[in-house]
């Protein structure tokens, strides 16, 4: 009889080992087993025969086997039937825990002295960022106030690590823990970087920011729409003394398709011009909003063409989140930019790759003096 019973534990541990691995378990930890499913393994290999206990009590005296074995740790609650079995069991480990290896840590730049003692246990995730800022303050860098993801995209892109930062300008979007990414008040002073949107420092811009993002900036009849508030606050920043543009509008994302018609309702509002990424979504949110307008007999919405000029000249292609693009359906979404950038915007959507408008950032746009000119 125990001969058999040791055959049954042997089959029901193979059985429950299959379980769990094909529940993701690695064998490092303890694995925890409901009843049922216990049951259920030892009734796939138990078949029974003469001069056998019940199977409960079959089931029982396997586990104790197990347990004896040191497989298995029995959780001591029993299920109260009349041969009482635990209501779960616990798979040893079988296989030792990997060790965590704490790669060497960098020479500190003084300001960030205080992360050698939350160096072992940081992630890999906040130890990559950290090397990238610590690279950045030893080198000397430009420290002109700039929005956060201008920064995170210097910082972040030069080490052109595309699998580590898939998208550079947002490496630091959700960092919340950790001595310096939990502290976002030291974290934009470290970086000299200001959180979008405002506060702003442009005294042209009313103190009073509509709830679609709209802000006026002078009398003009031209509606500026940018995708994203980083490049927002850097065009309203930098904006000349003698412009035409009326309004700056930001992260109205896909909804602008759909907000166009009420651009109807501001009689200021003559022309309109659109910056985005050159990426899948940059590209195909303006291409339906001016369709948008064609219908409802508004404003055409054309590219805003020196700041697509400057993109191009300036900013470096990574890699996209978004499936490349079929040729002809690539074809059909550049042609709302100017015709001098459609072989290359193509090429990056077929690519699968983009660039991000943060390259246009606000110390580009300082030096740059001709980049508003198509908005006069």
């Amino acid at each position: 009889m125990a001969k058999r019973t040791d055959q049954l534990a042997e089959a029901l541990y193979d059985k429950l080992r299959e379980w769990a691995t094909a529940k993701r378990w690695r064998g490092t930890t303890l694995k925890a087993v409901p009843i049922d499913e216990v049951r259920r393994c030892f009734h796939a290999v138990y078949q029974r025969r003469e001069g056998d206990d019940a199977a409960t009590a079959m089931l029982r005296a396997s586990l104790s086997v197990l347990a004896e074995r040191a497989q298995i740790v029995p959780v001591r609650a029993t299920d109260s039937e009349r041969i009482a079995l635990p209501q779960k069991i616990k798979l040893v480990p079988v296989a030792p825990k990997t060790r965590r290896i704490v790669p060497p840590m960098p020479r500190w730049h003084p300001q960030m002295y205080d992360l050698e003692d939350a160096w072992p246990t940081a992630t890999d995730k906040q130890r990559v960022r950290y090397e990238a800022i610590n690279r950045w303050l030893l080198s000397n860098p430009d420290t002109t106030l700039v929005p956060l993801r201008e920064r995170a995209l210097e910082i972040f892109s030069a080490s052109g690590d595309e699998e580590g930062f898939p998208s550079p300008e947002k490496a630091l979007d959700g960092m919340r823990d950790g001595p310096l990414f939990g502290d976002q008040e030291r974290l934009l002073r470290l970086l000299h970087a200001v959180a979008t949107p405002p506060p702003l420092l442009s005294k042209r811009v009313l103190t009073k920011v509509a709830a679609n993002h709209w802000t006026h900036v002078g009398d003009g009849d031209l509606l500026l729409v940018v995708e994203n508030s980083a490049t927002w606050w850097s065009i309203v920043k930098a904006l000349p003394a003698s412009h035409n543009v009326g309004h700056v509008a930001w992260g109205l994302g896909a909804s602008f398709m759909a907000s166009v018609r009420s651009i109807a309702d501001n009689h200021e509002i003559r022309r309109i011009r659109y910056f985005g990424d050159v990426d899948l979504s940059g590209l195909r949110i303006p291409d339906s909003a001016q369709r948008t307008a064609c219908a409802a007999g508004l404003p055409q919405v054309r590219p805003a063409v020196r700041l697509y000029a400057e993109l191009f000249a300036t900013g470096r292609s990574w890699r996209a989140g978004d499936n490349a693009v079929e040729e002809g359906r690539a074809r059909s979404l550049v042609g709302w930019l100017p015709e001098e950038h459609h072989d290359a915007a193509a090429r990056l959507l077929v690519e699968g790759r983009r660039i991000a408008q943060e390259w246009v950032g606000y110390r580009h746009l300082v030096r740059t003096r001709t980049w508003h000119t198509d908005l006069l």
